[in-house]
C-alpha cells in the first residue's frame, strides 16, 4: 500500500516539479540574469528531494530531530510545487488562449511578472494558512435525542478528534486544548481517533501528564483512529491512556451512570494489520437500545448500518475537511457528510474538521476546531 501510494505521488511530483522549476528559472533569469543555473538546478533538486526524505523519516534513515527538520521544510515545499503549478498553469492557459485569438496581453502578463506575482501569492496563501490553523474555534450544536436516559435530561459533550500531537502540534498546543476543554465544563469528553502522530514525541514531551488534567464528570473517552495503527506503537499508546483512566474502546462498549452507552470502534486501518474490526451489530451485542447510544467512528462511514442499528449519535473526525483547499472538494465526494451535521430520522452524525493538522501544519478553506454538543434527552418527567 505504501509503495503504490509513493509510486502514484510521485508520478504527479515529478513532471509538476520540473514544470515549476522551469517557470520559476525563467522568472529569477529575467530579473537576475547572472544568477549560477547550476546552483538554481542543485537548490531546487534537493529541496525537491526533501519530501521524498519525507517517506524515509521514522525509518531509521535520518535522526529524529533531523527528520523533523526535513518533514516540516519538504512538506511545505510540496505545497508550495503543488499551489504554484496551479497558479503558473492558469496562465499559461490564458496566455495561450489569448494567442490563439490574436489578443494582445500587456507586458506584465508575461512569464516573468506572473510567475513573480504567483510566488507572493503563494507565499502569502501558506503564511496565512499557518497562522488559521493555529485559530481554534469552538463549534457549538445543540441536538435531542428522543430517548430517556434515566434521570438526565442533559449532557454536554466536548469532542475534539485529529490532535496528531507531534514536534509540530507540541505539548504548548495540547496544553491548550485541555484548558479550552475544561472551560467548557464537559460531563463527557470524547476523542475519536488520530491522537498521536510521533510517540516518541508524545513520550520525550510527557504529553500523557498534560492529558491527565482533563476533567469531565463522566470521564475521557476515545477511540482509534487510522495513524495509532500506522504508528507502529498501538500497545504503548493505548497501555499510555488506559494508565490515566481513559477509556479506550476498540469495537467495545460502556454504560455510563446507568443512563447511555459510549461505544468506540476499531478504525477501518485495522484491517490492513491483521485486525480487522467486528461488523457493529456483534460490538452491540448486550447493549440495552432502549437508551441513548453515542458511537464514535473515526471515519464517518458505513452510515446506513449505524442508523440501522440504533445508533442515536455518531462522533467522527477523520477528514480534516479536505485541511487545505482544493483537497475539501475531495472529501467531499468520498464521504457522504465530511463535516458537520447529518440527521437521518433518529440517528445524527456530527464530523468535525479536527484539532490538529496532518502533513504541512496549515488550514486554508477549514479551521481547528474544538466541538461543544448540547445534548437534551426525552425525560419521563417532562412529558
Amino acid at each position: 500500500m505504501f509503495i503504490f501510494f509513493f509510486l502514484l505521488v510521485m508520478i504527479m511530483y515529478v513532471p509538476m516539479s520540473y514544470y515549476v522549476g522551469y517557470r520559476l528559472w525563467q522568472v529569477l533569469k529575467h530579473f537576475f540574469p547572472h544568477f549560477s543555473t547550476v546552483v538554481y538546478v542543485i537548490v531546487f533538486i534537493i529541496f525537491s528531494c526533501l519530501f521524498i526524505l519525507n517517506f524515509t523519516v521514522g525509518r531509521g534513515i535520518l535522526s529524529h530531530t533531523v527528520g523533523e527538520i526535513v518533514t516540516t521544510v519538504g512538506l511545505y515545499w510540496l505545497v508550495s510545487i503543488i499551489y504554484l503549478f496551479a497558479v503558473l498553469l492558469i496562465f499559461d492557459l490564458i496566455r495561450l488562449i489569448c494567442r490563439f485569438m490574436s489578443i494582445q496581453l500587456p507586458y506584465f502578463t508575461s512569464i516573468p511578472y506572473t510567475g513573480l506575482f504567483a510566488v507572493v501569492f503563494v507565499a502569502g496563501l501558506l503564511f496565512y494558512g499557518t497562522w488559521n490553523a493555529l485559530q481554534v474555534q469552538i463549534t457549538p450544536y445543540e441536538i435531542t435525542i428522543n430517548k430517556e436516559a434515566g434521570s438526565l435530561k442533559k449532557l454536554n459533550i466536548v469532542m475534539v478528534s485529529d490532535l496528531h500531537l507531534n514536534t509540530i502540534v507540541h505539548n504548548d498546543r495540547l496544553k491548550e486544548v485541555v484548558e479550552r476543554i475544561n472551560a467548557l465544563n464537559p460531563d463527557l469528553v470524547l476523542i475519536p481517533g488520530d491522537i498521536i502522530e510521533d510517540t516518541q514525541v508524545f513520550i520525550e514531551q510527557n504529553m500523557l501528564d498534560s492529558f491527565k488534567e482533563l476533567k469531565a464528570r463522566y470521564g475521557v473517552f476515545l477511540s482509534l483512529g487510522n495513524h495509532e495503527y500506522y504508528g507502529g506503537s498501538l500497545d504503548v499508546i493505548v497501555e499510555s491512556f488506559e494508565q490515566i483512566g481513559f477509556h479506550v474502546l476498540r469495537d467495545s462498549y460502556v454504560k455510563v451512570a446507568d443512563s447511555f452507552y459510549v461505544v468506540g470502534r476499531e478504525d477501518l486501518a485495522a484491517g490492513r494489520g491483521g485486525l480487522g474490526r467486528k461488523d457493529l451489530s456483534q460490538v452491540l451485542n448486550g447493549v440495552d437500545k432502549n437508551l441513548p447510544i453515542i458511537l464514535m467512528d473515526h471515519q464517518p462511514v458505513a452510515l446506513a448500518q449505524a442508523q440501522n442499528e440504533g445508533i442515536d449519535l455518531q462522533v467522527s473526525g477523520h477528514t480534516h475537511k479536505g485541511q487545505a483547499f482544493p483537497a475539501n472538494l475531495i472529501t467531499a465526494r468520498l464521504f457522504e457528510n465530511d463535516y458537520g451535521y447529518l440527521k437521518k430520522g433518529s440517528y445524527q452524525l456530527i464530523v468535525t474538521c479536527g484539532y490538529g493538522t496532518w502533513g504541512p501544519p496549515i488550514r486554508i478553506g477549514s479551521k481547528s476546531e474544538i466541538v461543544q454538543i448540547s445534548v437534551s434527552f426525552m425525560n419521563s418527567d417532562s412529558e
